[in-house]
């Protein structure tokens, strides 16, 4: 059921899924291991054993030989590179980097990579084929590719790696899909076509619109099935070039029809209703089964083509940041960055010195490190200031930042935290490791849920360090008054969720500036200072949450002891998740598996505690409550205070005591217990929901939390699996912070794989959070354990960004971004409502239209983000928006778009920046492209039944306008004798006819 936004117009009626998604080759996961074909697009008698070439497929291979080639071209920091054909992703990265170190961050940068190629095919990208060459829609399918490349080069540069990632990831789906969805095969070429998305040039020898280009299919009259020689005979001797129509096309709304009368081709298969109109068949070859590709015995040269290309222009995109940029952007640096966040009001003096001798000792050993961190990151922050950020490869630039600060000002007792935080995890990288120290509690929660977002996001944990005097007791609000420690415990009701929204109205009206990309910004004393509920100002409880929720933990430290407590920031590494307690009250007895691929480990306790001993398998035990007299072979105290022991064990100096260890503590209070080693295997669960409406199905990644009522696949990935020789994978399982279990997950083969898709069962759970344990026997017959590090929570709602979450806009702009929220809350109740809002992470003014929604079960609503682009931005800044939605049960649910400021460089006829509307009366809108971030579109007059679903207030609406930055030449006749208009990385604006130079505007 789908309803209008209050005050949203023509754009509330975003509903892109209406549109049935025509994209080529398809995302991932159309076969399983134990289901099979899960979206019955198969053949029946279709061979198991072919090989099925997905976009993730044909990614991964490209990023390999690109990887492969930087490897045996820039040495190693350590030892040799030795190459051996058909070696695997994770088998290069374990000869380059030696096999302790984890390939998890490369990994979850291709997953990241392959999921926004595959997210090109949902909603409006993946109903539009000029975002996949489609309906002959080359030249449009080329202005995209080359507008988007200086984005995804300015955001490496910029070290913004997650936008690029996703922008680069949709720019491949399009290159890959010209193979799939066009006759380049067809025509008899052996090798890729190196003009697809390159600026500057032009896919030439294009059919004519009122050229016919196919022929009807004989060998089915429905029009299904095989369809190989059904191109016309004078297409194929003049090798002009053509691509299939698909009854789910729309551009900018519209559905766009398969031309009557001109005998042109269809993309085929069963779900493209065009196959039956004009010329009978269809030419994709998307999958190796003629039940959904007719040119199907072709599918294995196109990918192989899509193999090649997506390979050259990641190869150009290397060469355009070089090596350096180019490996930290894909994740390929073994020690994740270090980023720093602190207060730096008058009682943080002892805070900032230790902080000052913590980076004189990194500095010192980042000299002697083989792979000291990958960046360092530091945010200072104030009443009522927080930045800038400094960001360098260097510790000296962050130790003379520290120099340079003093600890003055303050006043109150609450400070910008969450601000500083959301600024700093905006910069960080995939990934890194975020400390905050401070000694105050959270001035502006309403930014909590955007920094668990923008944290999950990235795979980034966040320790808060917060220093207090002795006497004011522990964490976890037991600083909290008793009768604030209940309200922090009270489930959100529907008054309780007023005094919230009533919160965030007074918040937005405060004043917040910018001062450059990188400065300080600032909020107005006078709203910093506006009174809030005591339950804010005393909000300690948050920190431990966000610790909770990002996989890390919260650590106390008397102010007498925090030299001691800041030395967990150094030598830092990569490790998985053995095991984690949160929470934790009464006495415990753990027993942990440390297995034969473990290099190391760290133990790490917090709270007060009575007694705590490690046991190892040889019976040496380690009383962790003891300072100085643990001296063993391999053991290290890393850090001790009242309230917390790290130690740190060497396994490669005690090869006997692979095993089972065992962990004894009692608190005193409340504790919480994290054991995490260095290995090259853990585990990166990812959530996938199936999309089956769509023309060209394919499992989608879930972009914020599992929602309760959506059939759901967790896809529970084993990094290293190729190099560790595991004997077998026995269980996996949820469970919640205090070590229940939740819920067993069948795992449907028992021998490892890199990855596996595991039906979850989200309706038959309950709400709340929990983590992912999966447990096996190694190469040596060794039990291994590892755990998911951060949390997810189901939810009762699902966020998405219909018109997809690559946003940009120039300086001063005001942006219209549709957000559509889905009540899927799983309960049988008549209706539930969340509470919304949006911010973005360098404090810009954002609004909505509507901060309140009450939705019936399984009924949508789009709302409008309004954002105001300082007209101070630097061209190709990045940004990102972050949305969340608050039910009244309490859960939250997250999605995170990613900005771009582009200049503006068109001001007149003949070309124009993001300045003329199309008319609506305009016919043939075919030279037009539409800007995501104020694209309407409007629904079909069938809409109401499309998909089964109800809309609510349906209404009618006319044809509306949209825009685009770079358009050359009004006239549709004088457009085709145009190459595609130019964005180029100099910022200015080309149009060039066929045969002549540039000319810039």
């Amino acid at each position: 059921m789908w309803r209008r936004g209050r005050n949203s117009g023509p754009l509330g009626l975003l509903l892109l899924a209406l549109a049935a998604p025509s994209a080529a080759f398809l995302g991932r996961g159309t076969l399983l291991e134990r289901e099979g074909d899960i979206f019955g697009i198969y053949c029946d008698e279709f061979d198991r054993g072919t090989r099925v070439w997905h976009h993730r497929e044909i990614t991964r291979e490209a990023v390999r030989r690109v990887i492969v080639d930087h490897f045996r071209t820039v040495p190693p920091a350590k030892g040799v590179y030795n190459h051996r054909d058909g070696m695997t992703l994770e088998e290069a990265y374990a000869e380059y980097f030696g096999t302790e170190s984890s390939p998890k961050p490369f990994l979850s940068a291709v997953a990241s990579l392959v999921d926004a190629a595959a997210e090109a095919d949902a909603g409006f990208l993946g109903s539009d084929p000029r975002y996949h060459f489609g309906g002959e829609r080359f030249s449009e399918s080329q202005q995209i590719l080359t507008g988007r490349w200086p984005r995804i080069v300015k955001a490496i540069q910029a070290g913004d790696y997650s936008a690029a990632i996703y922008m680069l990831g949709l720019s491949l789906s399009a290159i890959q899909d010209f193979y799939s969805y066009s006759n380049w095969v067809e025509l008899g070429n052996e090798e890729f076509n190196p003009v697809v998305g390159i600026s500057g040039l032009s896919l030439s020898d294009v059919a004519d619109p009122q050229e016919g280009t196919c022929k009807d299919c004989s060998t089915d009259a429905s029009g299904v099935g095989a369809c190989p020689d059904n191109l016309l005979q004078d297409i194929l001797d003049t090798g002009k070039l053509t691509s299939g129509y698909n009854d789910g096309d729309a551009v900018a709304g519209r559905r766009v029809e398969k031309p009557r009368g001109i005998a042109k081709c269809s993309h085929g298969g069963s779900r493209d209703k065009s196959r039956n109109t004009g010329a009978r068949g269809g030419i994709n070859k998307e999958l190796p089964t003629a039940c959904f590709s007719p040119h199907h015995q072709l599918h294995e040269k196109a990918a192989q083509q899509a193999i090649q290309a997506t390979e050259y222009y990641l190869t150009l995109v290397r060469g355009a940041v070089g090596d350096d940029l180019f490996v930290r952007f894909l994740g390929l640096y073994p020690t994740p960055a270090l980023v720093l966040v602190l207060d730096t009001t008058d009682s943080m003096d002892k805070e900032l010195a230790a902080l000052v001798h913590t980076a004189s000792r990194l500095v010192q050993q980042h000299a002697s490190a083989t792979y000291p961190p990958a960046e360092y990151l530091f945010v200072p922050f104030n009443d009522p200031t927080y930045g800038p950020v400094t960001r360098s490869q260097r510790p000296d630039e962050i130790y003379q930042a520290l120099t340079a600060l003093r600890a003055v000002g303050g006043g109150d007792e609450a400070e910008l935290s969450m601000s500083a935080l959301r600024l700093a995890l905006h910069h960080a990288p995939p990934h890194a490791h975020v400390f905050l120290f401070t000694d105050a509690s959270v001035k502006d929660p309403e930014l909590f849920d955007a920094v668990v977002g923008l944290a999950h996001a990235k795979s980034i944990k966040v320790t808060p360090v917060l220093t207090m005097p002795i006497d004011y007791g522990g964490i976890s609000g037991r600083m909290l008054l008793p009768e604030i420690e209940e309200e922090e415990n009270v489930t959100l009701s529907d008054a309780a969720a007023n005094d919230i929204a009533t919160a965030e109205g007074e918040m937005e009206g405060n004043a917040v500036s910018q001062r450059g990309g990188f400065g300080s910004i600032s909020r107005s004393k006078r709203a910093a200072r506006t009174a809030r509920p005591r339950r804010q100002l005393r909000s300690f409880s948050k920190y431990a949450e966000l610790a909770e929720r990002t996989g890390s933990q919260v650590v106390e430290s008397p102010g007498d002891r925090v030299e001691e407590t800041a030395r967990i920031v150094e030598g830092a590494a990569k490790q998985a998740v053995l095991w984690k307690d949160i929470g934790v009250t009464s006495p415990q007895r753990i027993k942990v598996p440390i297995d034969s691929l473990i290099s190391s480990f760290e133990v790490s306790v917090t709270g007060r505690l009575s007694s705590a001993v490690l046991t190892s398998p040889s019976g040496s035990r380690f009383d962790l409550l003891a300072r100085n007299n643990n001296a063993g072979q391999g053991y290290a105290v890393v850090a001790f205070t009242p309230y917390l022991a790290r130690v740190r064990v060497d396994m490669t100096q005690r090869p006997n005591d692979v095993g089972e260890w065992t962990l004894q503590f009692n608190p005193s209070d409340e504790s919480s217990v994290v054991i995490s080693g260095r290995t090259p295997m853990d585990i990166m669960p990812t959530f996938y929901t199936p999309d089956t409406f769509g023309s060209h199905p394919s499992l989608q990644r879930v972009a914020g939390q599992p929602s309760r009522s959506s059939d759901t696949y967790l896809d529970v990935v084993i990094t290293g699996v190729d190099t560790s020789n595991l004997r077998r994978v026995d269980r996996a399982y949820l469970k919640d912070s205090t070590g229940r279990e939740l819920l067993n997950l069948d795992f449907p083969i028992k021998s490892p794989r890199r990855n596996t898709y595991l039906k979850f069962p989200s309706r038959n759970l309950q709400a709340g959070r929990f983590t992912v344990v999966v447990m096996g026997v190694d190469g040596s017959g060794r039990p291994f354990r590892r755990e998911s590090g951060a949390q997810w929570d189901l939810v009762d709602s699902l966020l998405g960004f219909p018109l997809g979450r690559e946003v940009w806009g120039s300086p001063g702009d005001n942006l219209k971004i549709p957000v559509v929220i889905t009540n899927t809350n799983a309960d049988n109740i008549a209706q539930s409502t969340y509470f919304i809002s949006a911010y973005d992470a360098l404090g810009s003014t954002v609004s909505l239209d509507q901060k309140r929604v009450t939705l019936g079960r399984d009924e949508s609503v789009v709302l409008t983000v309004t954002m105001v682009m300082a007209s101070s931005a630097l061209p190709y800044t990045t940004n990102t928006l972050i949305v969340t939605a608050i039910s009244n049960r309490g859960d939250t649910s997250h999605i995170q778009a990613h900005l771009s400021v582009v200049p503006k460089v068109c001001t007149s006829l003949p070309c124009r920046h993001d300045a003329t509307d199309v008319p609506s009366t305009q016919q043939d809108p075919v030279h037009w492209l539409p800007h995501p971030r104020n694209l309407q579109a409007t629904v079909l007059a069938d809409g109401r039944q499309a998909l089964g679903r109800k809309i609510r207030n349906f209404p009618s609406v006319d044809q509306p306008s949209f825009r685009h930055p770079c358009l050359c030449q009004r006239d549709p006749r004088a457009y085709r004798d145009l190459r595609s208009p130019l964005l180029r990385s100099d910022g200015d604006c080309h149009c060039v006819r066929r045969g002549g130079q540039p000319r810039s505007l």
